[in-house]
């Protein structure tokens, strides 16, 4: 397979830097970032166009992707809803949702979260608890998620719950886009080890969903939230930095080294994971156009590779690892790479019994 880009890549490669050149700024963040990018026709490129997007397919987001990383462009505070609701809305939610829905995410109007990980129900997300009773013309909503990103400002979120209390699994499960900003929904900071509070716990009592927020059938949410992850996975491994896409990068570990005359040993690390993010790079571009699994075989690589060069280079830094700094924050947070958006485990157990056909584990 030719991996070489073609003249069109090449232009559109052109094409977003120079726009990001010309329009990124320090203090042009969350919201208004969302709302610049939209009014450039950059905020969901991978929307059809009829819903504001670009149509790109998997290698035009890989490209806007990787330009992004490449100048630094800040992760959105709108990316769960652009990567994630908004997907799941235009390929499972009818005429009407699109209409409400899919504007305000595109501009930044409306900011998203994710209500899938309860404290019994992460890697095994089948064994969800949070119930949606029907009461009149609404749903009332009760119990707990967590892992929940940008909760503490978000104005709606995907919620899976079980709406058929004697369901079992995936079966009973409901799609609800919920709204947030209500009496009986309860946001707790979870306080991490780097210092931070990137992820909240959501507590709901008797909390309410219009029955027209359903996205797709009730009890069938499950078919909807497989669109999510996938989504998830396809955005968590993409991009320069070695945290999700963002944090610091290979090339910052490089300029590190440069200063501190590593060893042998540790020349050794830094040319193996210069030749295995090229490897990364280049197996995943073969595979974005023909095969799905590709989302789960980078994330399950390109993970794992984030770590070691984290780790790599507290091991550079010495004492001076234990002073707060990027890569300090960074090491710290990312034995999370491994755990959010699907276990390694789970990504082994998908690529086993869809990739290689190997049978289900008993």
């Amino acid at each position: 397979m030719d991996l070489r880009p073609t003249p069109a890549q090449l232009a559109l490669r052109r094409e977003i830097a120079t726009w990001i050149e010309a329009n990124l700024e320090p203090r042009v963040e969350g919201r208004d970032w969302q709302r610049r990018l939209a009014a450039g026709g950059w905020g969901a490129p991978a929307w059809p166009v009829a819903h504001g997007g670009r149509g790109f397919g998997p290698s035009e987001m890989a490209i806007f992707s990787e330009e992004m990383s490449r100048l630094g462009v800040p992760r959105a505070t709108s990316q769960i809803g652009t990567g994630w609701a908004g997907p799941a809305i235009i390929a499972h939610g009818d005429e009407a949702q699109k209409r409400r829905f899919l504007p305000p995410i595109l501009d930044g109007g409306q900011i998203w979260c994710q209500l899938f990980s309860e404290p019994n129900a992460g890697s095994d997300l089948a064994g969800l608890r949070t119930s949606a009773e029907p009461r009149g013309d609404r749903w009332v909503v009760n119990g707990q998620k967590t892992w929940s990103s940008y909760a503490h400002e978000a104005d709606y979120g995907i919620l899976l719950a079980r709406t058929d209390p004697a369901s079992l699994r995936q079966a009973g499960i409901t799609f609800f886009a919920f709204p947030m900003r209500q009496p009986g929904v309860e946001v707790r900071a979870i306080r991490q080890m780097d210092g931070r509070a990137t992820f909240n716990e959501v507590f709901f009592t008797d909390a309410e969903v219009p029955e027209d927020h359903v996205i797709g059938r009730v009890g069938e949410g499950w078919r909807v939230a497989i669109t999510t992850l996938m989504n998830e996975r396809t955005s968590l491994s993409t991009g320069a930095g070695t945290l999700w896409g963002s944090g610091p990068s290979l090339e910052d570990l490089f300029s590190l080294a440069r200063g501190l005359h590593p060893d042998r040993l540790q020349r050794q690390k830094l040319a193996a994971l210069k030749i295995e993010a090229e490897a990364i790079r280049l197996t995943a571009w073969r595979m974005l156009a023909t095969n799905p699994l590709a989302a789960s075989m980078a994330k399950l690589a390109a993970d794992q590779w984030g770590q070691r060069v984290n780790e790599l280079a507290i091991e550079l830094l010495g004492m001076g690892g234990l002073v707060d700094n990027p890569w300090t924050e960074a090491f710290l947070f990312s034995p999370a790479l491994t755990i959010g958006g699907g276990t390694t485990e789970v990504q082994k157990n998908i690529l086993a019994e869809r990739a290689l056909g190997l049978p289900r584990a008993r």
